[in-house]
């Protein structure tokens, strides 16, 4: 098969996903994507958007069997720093440095296009600093506030809505400049964000079943399934429209870390008292 069809395949593009999603190599002749970035795959790039929720959701399932098997040995606290730091190293810190990128500029200077420029910028400053480890202290907090069925689902469907939002922040916001590391997947193309919501839709609902016919019951389980979508929605609404107009309109690569990881918080530290609305509306 020659070369450019098999890039533009289903399975090229999950590939792609993964790589650029995780530090995990997919096969022998996996695709570069720092390469990819500047090369003339772009197209490429923008075809792993739709499989961005399945890649959520190969994270979740692996965070929950970590937890599953941590915790015949450890209480919640030392599970819930396992959980970080498994998640951290496995997505190479991607979305987390994100965030704390846009702390920095998002929050201490004035003008759009200092805030580009920091953006750019490796160094991490206070703001970012502080967002970072405030960020960590929530999802610490969260994670040992989290049991039972309620666990299982966060954990699950968080890493997918949050990987959803970054389908999202491509897709329905124009890039903030001309180059970046977000330009590789910078697309307009309403078909890759139905795909990707498809996905995400299918996968909170069989998540939702799974995990309710063994816990809380389906019917509960699926209501806080929604209830976290929901919840999840205005979250990465209300990121996404502050950002751009901070940014003059548009996103960077880090406002998209930055939307996933807000989204994943979202999702795991409301849990818990949407758990006991969704047993209300159920009639639990």
């Amino acid at each position: 098969m020659p070369p450019e069809k098999r890039r533009g395949s289903p399975r090229a593009g999950l590939a792609l996903a993964v790589e650029f999603l995780t530090v995990v190599p997919v096969g022998p002749r996996h695709v570069r994507v720092q390469e990819a970035a500047s090369s003339e795959g772009t197209p490429d790039m923008a075809r792993a958007l739709p499989w961005f929720p399945l890649v959520g959701a190969l994270l979740g399932l692996a965070l929950i069997g970590l937890d599953w098997v941590l915790s015949f040995v450890f209480p919640p606290g030392i599970r819930a720093v396992a959980l970080l730091a498994f998640d951290a190293l496995v997505t190479g810190m991607l979305h987390l440095d994100g965030f704390a990128d846009c702390c920095d500029a998002l929050l201490g200077t004035q003008t759009v296009e200092r805030r580009l420029e920091i953006l750019r910028d490796s160094r991490v400053g206070a703001y970012g600093v502080f967002g970072g480890a405030l960020l960590l202290i929530a999802r610490f907090a969260a994670l040992t506030a989290l049991f039972g069925s309620p666990r299982v689902l966060a954990l699950l469907i968080a890493p997918v809505l949050g990987r959803w939002g970054m389908v999202y922040a491509v897709t329905r916001y124009p890039y903030a400049r001309a180059a970046g590391a977000g330009t590789p997947f910078r697309s307009r193309g309403i078909a890759r964000l139905t795909l990707a919501g498809v996905a995400m839709l299918v996968l909170v609902v069989a998540s939702a079943v799974a995990v309710g016919s063994r816990g809380l019951g389906i019917g509960p389980t699926c209501a806080l399934a929604a209830l976290l979508l929901v919840a999840a929605l205005v979250v990465l609404l209300g990121w996404l429209a502050w950002a751009s107009r901070r940014l003059g309109g548009g996103l960077t690569g880090d406002t998209y870390g930055a939307a996933c990881v807000l989204v994943e918080l979202a999702v795991l530290v409301l849990a818990p008292p949407l758990t006991m609305v969704a047993l209300r509306l159920a009639g639990g």
